[in-house]
């Protein structure tokens, strides 16, 4: 006769086999910790030499899918300035002006030909003019003007040099003063040009000449004015600033329209994982879930700590209130379902593996 213990244990085993065998399918899910991230950032930064880069990271593909360098000219006194009206507001919409690069050289070509253009529209005036004697008076108070000014700039010079050479000023700002200083001495140069220019007057033949030296200028004016506001740097995304406390990054702007889930799936589990999967996410102490589908699996293994992993993203259009980029915050993959007898067969091959 069986013991009451046998009796027990056979039942068991029976029913054991009996649910293993059950046409039953049981949900199935993998759990692990991620990390939330904006889906793009777009990142302003300084080079060690001076150079302005700017790099666009796609976060769902883990890709650099934009990247500038703004390269300045030997010899020029560049100064770049944040736009502090746009960066007190937090939230950058695609095209704001996040800084402005102010160029010495650049200016001073403008208004070098800003000059020139004026001269030669006053030397075209004068040929069509029967009033040159006005013109000629006009063009001698600009030049008494420019003389009283080249005087200033020249006292202001000298000062800003003695406390330049005491180290009592900084170097940018005696460049500053410099740069002002050579381009009042242009002026000068800008305006008995245009003195001359009238008093001698012209051939009425040369006006078509004239005319087109004019054109030419203004062309001229118009590439180096581009070329002055391309200078400027605008964001090409809409996002909200993130702020950075290293000397080299200036500023971060992160997309946060959706955000993308960084999924270290173990090996043993990577099997179950298909794109399109729902993502459900959360965090310890925070009761906000949300929702997500993967959109990309990696092809290649991380060792984690001794452990094998690979690497998944997941795409979530949920607005967070608590949950922010930069968060490790749990997950679960909803896997399907699956019977009992190829849950037992994926325990037997994880044993013997």
């Amino acid at each position: 006769m069986m013991s009451k213990n046998k009796i027990i244990l056979t039942i068991i085993i029976i029913a054991a086999i009996i649910l293993l065998f059950l046409p039953i399918e049981y949900p199935q899910s993998v759990k692990g910790k991620g990390k939330l991230l904006p889906y793009k950032s777009w990142v302003l930064s300084k080079g060690t030499d001076g150079r302005l880069l700017t790099s666009l990271i796609d976060n769902s593909t883990g890709r650099n899918s934009e990247f500038t360098v703004t390269q300045f000219e030997r010899g020029d006194a560049v100064q770049f300035k944040l736009n502090e009206n746009v960066l007190n507001e937090n939230i950058i919409s695609m095209g704001d002006t996040i800084g402005f690069i102010i160029s010495n050289e650049i200016e001073k070509d403008i208004q070098k030909l800003k000059g020139e253009l004026e001269t030669a529209r006053a030397s075209l005036k004068v040929q069509i003019s029967s009033e040159k004697e006005s013109v000629i008076e006009a063009e001698k108070n600009k030049l008494t003007f420019a003389k009283k000014q080249l005087d200033e700039q020249t006292k202001l010079f000298e000062r800003k040099k003695k406390l330049f050479d005491r180290q009592l000023i900084s170097q940018q700002e005696f460049e500053a003063d410099e740069a002002k200083y050579e381009l009042a001495k242009i002026n000068i140069s800008i305006a008995e040009e245009r003195l001359r220019s009238v008093q001698s007057g012209a051939k009425e033949e040369e006006v078509d000449f004239a005319t087109s030296k004019i054109n030419a200028i203004e062309k001229e004016i118009d590439v180096l004015q581009r070329r002055f506001e391309n200078n400027n740097i605008t964001s090409p995304i809409n996002g909200m600033i993130s702020r950075s406390y290293s000397t080299d990054t200036l500023l971060i702007v992160n997309d946060t329209s959706k955000y993308v889930v960084l999924l270290p799936i173990e090996w043993n589990s990577f099997s179950k994982i298909n794109v399109e999967q729902n993502v459900e996410i959360s965090s310890v102490n925070i009761s906000e879930i949300g929702t997500g589908k993967i959109n990309s699996i990696d092809n290649t293994i991380v060792n984690i700590s001794g452990r094998e992993f690979v690497l998944a993203t997941a795409l979530s259009f949920t607005k967070y209130k608590e949950i922010v980029p930069g968060l490790i915050v749990d997950y679960e993959i909803d896997c399907g379902t699956t019977t009992s007898a190829k849950y037992f067969s994926d325990f037997i091959k994880i044993i013997f593996n």
